[in-house]
């Protein structure tokens, strides 16, 4: 069985676990019928580094991954969640529309049976939970804020990402040099508005737009559901300013169902490691979400290992 080193992604980081997620994600859709389906694997050597098991080689990962970003253009999931500020003011594209909105854009996506953009869906919001102005919450992942629209931005990540993009992401070494969106997820590189004399949305960031691409398309594993009137986020616990996402490395090479299963397991918050070495799960890592006071940006914290805590 071929396997594959994505010697770009440090599995301490976010945006890179989000991204090799995105890489099997890819993979697993566009697999033909009939034959095995890519496995994700973590190999430890300083770092945590995913491979792809059962997948094409280093050409022909990217040819898929292009083909795959291609297919993204006009995406239902991206594009029908325009909606008008305020009712009546400005369009805007992003994850907090009024909650009769969102009910109306999934409605349709389901009579439509648009599977992909579904998945894509339930990792973005739910109507039940709304903010203090009455929208619809978003995923604990959503970092944006002030100027700066979720999907607008993922929007131009897909029409700007090159093949150059996507081989920088996998396999190195990050050289934050594209002026294209970044998503907030890399928690090496964060900006709080609060430690800075100016608002950071105004900023053209350089970043590694294949990592932010690729990280997007990982999203639907982390989904979110309502409990009671709040929202909760896979992997996320405590409160929006003061959560933590947390992300287990296994070193056992799994299908995209099984991970799924994985990052749901609420093993990954019990943290007991006589269980998670039964299931093949070397460690849980965890990084703080931090949110500015002055608008929300978000980011996250340095990773460090994860302790026992319980989801929120």
């Amino acid at each position: 069985m071929t396997e594959l080193l994505l010697t770009g992604l440090d599995g301490k980081n976010p945006l890179a676990f989000l991204a090799a997620l995105g890489v099997l994600n890819a993979l697993a859709d566009r697999a033909k019928d009939g034959t095995p389906e890519p496995r994700l694997v973590w190999r430890a050597g300083g770092t945590y580094r995913p491979a792809i098991v059962g997948g094409p080689d280093r050409g022909g990962l990217l040819d898929v991954l292009m083909q795959d970003r291609e297919s993204f253009r006009g995406e239902a999931a991206i594009e029908r969640l325009r909606y008008r500020k305020g009712g009546g003011g400005a369009e805007a594209h992003d994850l907090k529309p009024p909650p009769r909105e969102f009910a109306k854009y999934l409605s349709r996506l389901v009579s439509d049976e648009l599977r992909r953009s579904l998945a894509f869906a339930a990792a973005f919001a739910t109507d039940v939970a709304v903010d203090n102005h009455g929208n619809t919450k978003p995923t604990a992942l959503h970092f944006t804020a002030g100027q700066q629209e979720f999907l607008r931005m993922v929007n131009e990540l897909l029409r700007g990402v090159r093949v150059e993009d996507l081989e920088e992401a996998l396999f190195g070494p990050w050289r934050y040099e594209r002026p294209l969106p970044v998503l907030q997820w890399d928690n090496t590189s964060a900006r709080d508005y609060a430690l800075r004399a100016s608002d950071p949305s105004k900023d053209k960031k350089l970043g590694v737009p294949g990592a932010d691409w690729l990280a997007f398309r990982g999203l639907p594993f982390v989904r979110v559901a309502p409990i009671g009137n709040r929202i909760l986020t896979t992997g996320c616990s405590g409160e929006w300013k003061t959560g933590t996402f947390r992300w287990p490395i296994w070193t056992v090479p799994l299908s995209r169902s099984v991970i799924g299963s994985v990052l749901t397991s609420a093993e990954i918050f019990e943290v007991d490691p006589r269980v998670l070495r039964a299931r093949g799960i070397a460690i849980v890592l965890e990084s703080a979400i931090r949110r500015s006071d002055q608008g929300g940006y978000g980011s996250f914290a340095p990773a460090r290992m994860a302790r026992p805590a319980r989801a929120g």
